[in-house]
């Protein structure tokens, strides 16, 4: 199946199953490792990329990141380390964590009850990008590791979102 194919099938199949709104998602307020609380219903009325992950994959974020902000201009991201269940681990053990290892000023939101990976089905062990749009909705989702061909898919959708007004 050719790569482009696979990306559009991969960018529809999870956004048509969950699109609309995201429920108590997007309320669900989360401390990053500087203790900082967000959510996405803080960012309604401006255009987001998610990326959930599972916190010992997080270095998978960066190329998507870089590629996409060389692409499309704005947009805003929301970065969620899922972290496993198993063995059971505190936020602060999480944080002091990510502090190590993620560059300063940027801002990791730690899931402790993987409540997004959960209520939306994901895969955390694989970067999955939400493209959301201004109302708050689901328009458009990811997953894998950073590819030319679905890069460009997603950064062509995502230009799509913060072109629309």
């Amino acid at each position: 199946m050719p790569a482009l194919l696979v990306a559009a099938l991969i960018l529809a199949s999870t956004a048509a199953a969950t699109a609309g709104d995201l429920g108590a998602l997007s309320g669900l307020r989360l401390r990053d490792q500087y203790g900082a609380g967000d959510s996405l219903a803080a960012h309604r009325g401006r255009v987001v990329v998610v990326m959930v992950v599972d916190a010992e994959r997080l270095r998978g974020l960066k190329a998507w990141e870089r590629d996409l902000r060389e692409r499309v201009d704005g947009f805003e991201v929301l970065r969620i380390a899922e972290v496993p269940l198993e063995p059971p681990t505190s936020y602060e053990l999480v944080a002091a964590k990510l502090a190590e290892q993620v560059p300063e000023g940027v801002s990791v939101l730690i899931d402790l009850e993987r409540r997004w990976a959960a209520e939306l089905g994901l895969d955390a062990s694989r970067p999955t990008l939400l493209l959301i749009d201004r109302e708050g909705r689901l328009a458009a989702t990811a997953a894998g590791r950073h590819e030319p061909a679905l890069a460009a898919e997603v950064a062509a959708r995502l230009a799509e979102l913060v072109g629309a007004t």
